[in-house]
């Protein structure tokens, strides 16, 4: 994917995650604080009172104003003498403290009714009266014009309760002022000659002229009709037992219809409104059980709305889809459940419109530009795709004119997904067909050992004629020492490395094993080629055979010649008058044959030296050695050989001896015969991070670059360079090259003219 306005594309997804972040959390943050969705968090807060269990006082008994009462008694208001009435048959049945909640708003009676019913409440005296206010049917509660009942109540509560902008009655003030000072509220009086205690804990902390104080949001502990009832004409008559009166907290109030005293609350609303007795009841309850309801603070409550989109933002940038999915929709549902086990286990109340819309406004915003984002890099894929395949089958163009018809941009995509598709698909094909069409055997090992491919070829190599038991026969070869192994399968390291096996039918196998890398140089896998090389291991043997012939038949008579050479050397009668000159120079000729033919043999061995038949062996004991026999040639020359600083400790390495002191000792051996009488050849051996390092260090003349490229090579020699005749054939150097690299090392050689050189041998460690 590239990236725009010149960001990479990581810094690109997480500047956008930011935004898209910053931007539905501030959302979240206003929603909340600021209640722009309040009908939201109302519906909410409805729905969790309504679903609470019901926690009705049974102490609490509503005296109702019914259709029964109406119907015996006439249509209201009733004269005052039927309230005094009521009072004395509940103060006869033993109840404890009575709250009207009644407007006597109507002006003084002709009669005794007002003094009847102020004597009724004076010989209660726990008769808690309400507060009409400053209005037109509250007339007879004036400042100064209060009636002789009004002053004989021993408390008196305003009864207003609050209407939000949507006519539900959720919340009341608990305190109000009648200009002169602060009212309780009808229900809170109550509870003062209840529980004084208790009333205490709602005293306000501050007090204001003209201030309600004390906001309360009304915990309605059940719906209409839950608290227990009796019928007011019921109590007059005597019919209400005193077991249902003795005791119990009184409310008497309206509850008939068509009386007006009727709201709608949270567990009601519109269609079954609540009697203002019954709400009084519950919001007495309330406080007596201490179980106000609290809101969060708006500034608390955006902050943990804003975290919750943060915390979906976060799952969606680290989950796929289908878990984002699932989380989305979790975090939605703990942001509408939070309110409701708040509001159940701790009275307190946080509106979720905030962190709800936050959350809904986030998922599907971060799912479109994730989809924007995956489509950008389908279109680059596809393309580069078509780019590749386009090299093995040119592009259709009336494929393309399809394409573009097309108008919905899905459908010219998944056209586009089609063609691709099908070249890749001729691409693999390609080449399978390829790799079936090589002649060496190829085996394809994943890194946890599984077959991933493999050719007919592999499989006839093996003896196999299907593919299930080609990871047993490789298994079953007897692998060399030097090759890793897991799970009997071989492990490439990072530099290839090749073995000759053993096959099933007895055939030798030639096999490299390569370690397979991805674009980005891990290795997973290996490689694995198989080659039949059992006609080139029978000529070899057939060549070194016939060398072995040649070198003993031409040995043998090589010898003698030297050997009468000598005796006529030491017994001059013998020669019969030939010249001593003729007979050195016999002898050299004859020396240098039986050398080429000694080298000739050494080089053939070393060229069919088979791998599998080295042995453990001591590169330092290998180089003392070859020390040893390059003395006599060392003293004859006049040049000392130094072992410079050869540690005590073994260097181990899988050799065949024999072959590799000779590859030492030829080394030496070129030193000294190039080196001036009276200076030093020094073999030094070292450890580098993979093998052993020898080096010979002469101090002869040295060599130009322009004869270096002779060195390694057949019958290379460099009289023309240095002017001095050294006696030799030039194979010396070839056998020290083919030796090292049939032991996996090389040959390496840094030489300056005047200044000597330095011959280099690397050898890999042994493998135990």
């Amino acid at each position: 994917m590239k990236a725009k306005e010149g960001l990479p594309v990581d810094l690109r997804g997480v500047a956008e995650w930011v935004v898209v972040t910053t931007v539905c959390a501030l959302l979240a943050a206003c929603v909340a604080f600021f209640g722009w969705l309040w009908r939201l968090d109302q519906a909410v807060y409805d729905v969790s009172v309504a679903s609470l269990s019901e926690q009705v006082d049974t102490q609490v008994v509503i005296v109702a104003i019914d259709h029964k009462s109406l119907g015996r008694l006439g249509r209201w208001p009733w004269p005052r003498a039927r309230h005094a009435e009521l009072i004395d048959r509940l103060r006869e049945a033993g109840a404890g403290p009575v709250a009207f909640d009644i407007l006597f708003s109507e002006g003084r009676e002709d009669g005794n009714g007002d003094a009847l019913l102020a004597e009724a409440i004076r010989r209660h005296g726990r008769i808690v009266l309400p507060w009409a206010g400053n209005t037109s049917i509250g007339a007879a509660y004036e400042p100064g014009g209060e009636p002789r009942f009004v002053r004989e109540a021993a408390a008196v509560g305003h009864a207003h309760v609050e209407f939000d902008l949507d006519g539900i009655v959720r919340s009341v003030f608990l305190w109000e002022s009648n200009g002169r000072e602060l009212l309780p509220q009808l229900a809170l009086a109550l509870l003062s000659l209840v529980e004084p205690e208790s009333a205490a804990r709602y005293a306000p902390d501050a007090v204001e002229a003209d201030e309600a104080v004390h906001w309360l949001r009304i915990p309605f502990g059940a719906p209409p009709g839950a608290h227990r009832r009796v019928s007011f004409v019921d109590v007059l008559d005597g019919k209400a037992g005193r077991d249902i009166l003795r005791g119990k907290v009184i409310l008497v109030g309206a509850v008939a219809e068509g009386m007006g005293d009727v709201v709608p609350t949270p567990t009601t609303a519109f269609t079954r409104p609540m009697p203002g007795v019954e709400v009084n009841a519950n919001i007495f309850s309330a406080l007596r059980g201490q179980r106000t309801i609290d809101i969060v603070r708006p500034a608390m409550a955006a902050l943990l709305s804003a975290l919750a989109v943060v915390a979906l933002m976060f799952a969606m940038v680290r989950l796929s889809p289908r878990e984002t999915l699932l989380v989305a929709f979790a975090i939605s549902g703990a942001v509408l459940l939070a309110p409701f086990f708040l509001l159940a286990n701790g009275q307190l109340w946080l509106p979720p419109a905030g962190a709800l819309v936050g959350c809904m406004a986030a998922y599907p915003l971060w799912s479109w530009r994730r989809l924007e984002a995956t489509q950008r890099y389908l279109d680059e894929e596809l393309d580069a795709l078509m780019r590749e395949a386009g090299r093995w089958q040119p592009v259709s163009g009336d494929g393309d004119r399809v394409a573009d018809r097309t108008g919905d941009p899905v459908y010219r995509r998944l056209a586009t997904l089609r063609e691709t598709a099908s070249r890749q698909r001729q691409l693999r094909h390609f080449m399978l067909d390829t790799l079936e069409g090589l002649p060496t055997g190829v085996v394809v090992i994943g890194p946890d050992g599984e077959l991933q491919l493999h050719n007919r070829r592999a499989s006839g190599l093996l003896g196999l004629e299907e593919q299930a038991g080609l990871l047993p026969a490789l298994r079953a070869i007897q692998w060399p020492a030097d090759v890793r192994l897991e799970r009997g399968l071989p492990v490439a390291d990072e530099a290839p490395i090749s073995v000759e096996v053993q096959g099933a039918a007895g055939q030798t196998l030639h096999v490299t094993i390569a370690a397979l890398h991805d674009r980005r140089s891990r290795m997973h896998g290996v490689v694995l080629s198989l080659d039949d090389i059992t006609p080139v291991k029978q000529e070899q043997a057939r060549r070194e055979s016939a060398m072995q012939y040649l070198s003993h038949d031409l040995r043998s008579p090589l010898s003698s010649i030297v050997t009468m050479v000598e005796a006529f050397e030491d017994d001059p009668a013998h020669a019969h008058g030939v010249p001593p000159e003729a007979l050195q120079r016999v002898s050299l000729y004859a020396r240098s044959a039986l050398e080429l033919t000694e080298n000739l043999f050494r080089l053939v061995r070393a060229e069919g030296v088979d791998v599998r038949r080295f042995v453990m062996y001591d590169l330092i004991q290998i180089a003392d050695d070859a020390v040893e026999e390059a003395w006599a040639l060392s003293r004859s020359k006049g040049v000392h050989i130094s072992r410079d600083g050869l540690p005590d400790e073994e260097y181990p390495v899988l050799c065949e001896p024999g072959l590799l002191k000779r590859a030492v000792l030829n080394l030496l051996t070129n030193a000294v015969k190039y080196s001036p009488e009276g200076s030093e050849v020094r073999l030094r051996i070292e450890r580098e991070p993979r093998g052993w390092r020898l080096e010979v260090h002469d101090e002869g003349d040295g060599i130009g670059p322009e004869d270096l490229r002779l060195l390694f090579q057949r019958f290379g020699r460099l009289e023309k360079t240095t002017g001095r005749r050294v006696a030799g054939l030039g194979l010396g150097l070839m056998i020290v090259k083919t030796v090292v690299e049939r032991h996996g090392g090389n040959v390496e050689v840094v030489s300056e003219p005047g200044l000597g050189s330095i011959f280099s041998i690397r050898l890999p460690f042994a493998r135990q």
